[in-house]
């Protein structure tokens, strides 16, 4: 089975995408725990936090139950080295041909932000089979419905940027999984807040 395949069986089940951007490298473990606990699996660690190339080595090493992914990747050279920390889906928030062809030569899965009809349709011409909507905010439940309409059976999209407990399963009924950020994490929150959160869309996935 390859990346790609296993990388779309398990967003089916986990539905989420936790995005990390701005966890600290001094107490990432303390989240990372509370995570494997409410069973959100897939994580997403966007370079520009800082120390982000040493976290990610960390988890891959520490965590093996964590699937885990890069965001925030716009160059086709930040793909390479990624590959060797142990990475296997790459997300970026633009549509960058190289930075997609390069993932999938590296046999990881590339999710391009795309948010018109025209970056949808090259995405999918690099080679694309999973869309980031971004940001999805009011728009996206159209937008997706509407693109749908006139893109492959086998695209998915993964709506991500505002989405939150009032609108995640209006999200789900009609996409992959959902890439969760400020509203489940944001940099320096309370160890006990981001576990009221976690509660909070444990209960609404059950």
């Amino acid at each position: 089975m390859n990346n790609f395949k296993k990388f779309k069986e398990y967003l089916l089940i986990k539905k989420i995408i936790v995005i990390l951007r701005g966890i600290s490298v001094n107490n990432f473990e303390d989240y990372i725990n509370l995570l494997i606990k409410y069973k959100l699996n897939i994580v997403e660690v966007t370079l520009n936090t800082p120390h982000a190339h040493e976290i990610i080595k960390s988890l891959n090493t520490k965590y093996p139950e964590i699937y885990l992914g890069a965001g925030t990747v716009t160059e086709s050279e930040q793909v390479k080295k990624l590959s060797k920390l142990g990475v296997r889906f790459i997300v970026s928030p633009n549509c960058d041909e190289k930075v997609i062809k390069e993932s999938l030569d590296n046999n990881l899965v590339p999710i391009p932000g795309v948010f018109t009809i025209t970056e949808v349709f090259n995405a999918i011409k690099y080679g694309a089979k999973i869309l980031k909507l971004f940001p999805a905010d009011d728009r996206g439940l159209s937008l997706i419905k509407n693109y749908k309409a006139v893109i492959p059976n086998d695209i998915s999209f993964l709506p991500t940027g505002g989405i939150n407990h009032e609108n995640i399963n209006s999200y789900l009924k009609i996409a992959i999984g959902v890439g969760l950020g400020s509203s489940l994490y944001k940099e320096n929150i309370k160890i006990q807040d981001f576990e009221n959160n976690l509660k909070k869309f444990a209960q609404l996935l059950n």
